[in-house]
């Protein structure tokens, strides 16, 4: 047996080894071996396990996915498709989705990232198709969700008929199943906020105008809104803290007499805060901030961001959850509703009454239904 090994070892880089060569190597059946290295749960001799992993490693065997999915099994493989690693909301995303991957399923998640480029997410999504991905994870479209509309639904379709299956953290108009909050209820909730908080003046930061997601919470807000003799003035910026900061200044430009800032993130909000605070103004003192996300940000700015927590990581996690459960038949599935929070800290104040104390107060809205 240690010749064996021996002479493997040296001549292993001749080729790409296979079973059958572990199998002699170990001297054991193909099946024995099979069973070892797939961790079939067959009761196989501890020795022979390890002479079997020694042989494996002699040999330079690595299993082949691919050929495994082409069999029939699955891989043990997700894709994750992102919409900007430098944007900390999706961070959270891809932090819960490779965690609990690796915890609760000993899956694998390969993380793309889309660059906000949605021609750049149909690319990957055909990569992942190659790689015979047990499932894919959209979690950074949204940017530009109607121009390539229809090479994206025919992408999601050629990946179903594949037996891949694709689940969205967001609404996306193409027939798969979405774990994402409710984003009326998101506009409904910040509209009431606003409305109990004694402001009749506000300004309006939203993420990209081509955003399903975007156009139902502002559609939600702004109705709401116009039944309580609420004026508003509304601006389409990209979803950063540079544009954050332009789009506040612009804002102010426009509207100066304006006692709130309503931001379609928390990474605009912290850029808006940033300008302000730049511009000597106080906040909430002058001017409230609000944003959306509940993200690292929130806490790093001064003063803490009033926000609304979306549960990101829930999002992921259960969108993984489903993917490894479940067959490709499961794509006709609604998916769930991701619950959110409105989390009050010290950048909003109260201008019909005393502002509330500056400890953290949480408001639940929506529920988690499955």
């Amino acid at each position: 047996m240690d010749n064996k090994l021996s002479k493997a070892t040296e001549e292993k880089d001749t080729k790409n080894a296979t079973l059958v060569d572990v199998a002699k190597t170990a001297g054991v059946s193909v099946s024995t071996a099979a069973r070892v290295l797939r961790n079939s749960g067959y009761p196989v001799d501890q020795k022979l396990k390890e002479r079997v992993n020694a042989a494996a490693k002699a040999v330079g065997y690595v299993p082949n996915l691919v050929a495994r999915r082409l069999r029939g099994g699955k891989q043990g493989v997700v894709g994750l498709v992102i919409g900007d690693m430098l944007d900390s909301h999706y961070g959270i995303i891809a932090e819960s989705v490779t965690k609990r991957a690796e915890t609760a399923h000993s899956t694998f998640a390969i993380v793309c990232n889309m660059q906000r480029d949605p021609l750049l997410e149909i690319k990957y999504l055909r990569k992942l198709l190659e790689y015979r991905v047990d499932g894919i994870i959209l979690a950074g479209g949204g940017f530009d969700q109607w121009t390539h509309r229809d090479a994206l639904a025919e992408t999601v379709d050629e990946l179903n008929r594949a037996g891949t299956i694709v689940a969205s953290l967001m609404p996306r108009n193409i027939e798969v199943p979405v774990f994402s909050a409710d984003n009326e209820a998101i506009g409904i909730t910040k509209a009431n906020f606003i409305v109990q908080n004694g402001h009749t003046k506000i300004g309006i930061l939203l993420g990209p105008a081509r955003n399903d997601m975007t156009k139902q919470r502002m559609q939600a807000m702004t109705s709401h809104l116009s039944g309580y003799m609420v004026d508003y003035a509304i601006a389409n910026i990209d979803s950063t803290p540079e544009a954050g900061a332009l789009g506040a200044a612009e804002m102010l430009a426009r509207n100066p007499d304006f006692s709130a800032l309503i931001c379609g993130s928390d990474a605009i909000a912290f850029g808006a805060i940033s300008y302000l605070r730049g511009e000597g103004i106080d906040i909430p003192g002058r001017i409230s901030v609000m944003g959306l996300g509940n993200t690292r940000l929130a806490t790093l700015c001064t003063p803490a961001l009033t926000t609304v927590e979306m549960n990101f990581d829930r999002a992921g996690s259960a969108a993984l959850d489903f993917i490894t459960s479940h067959d490709a038949s499961a794509v006709s599935m609604p998916g769930e509703v991701i619950s959110h929070s409105l989390v009050v800290r010290d950048s909003f104040a109260r201008l019909n009454g005393p502002a509330e104390p500056g400890a953290e107060d949480t408001q639940h809205v929506g529920v988690t239904i499955s």
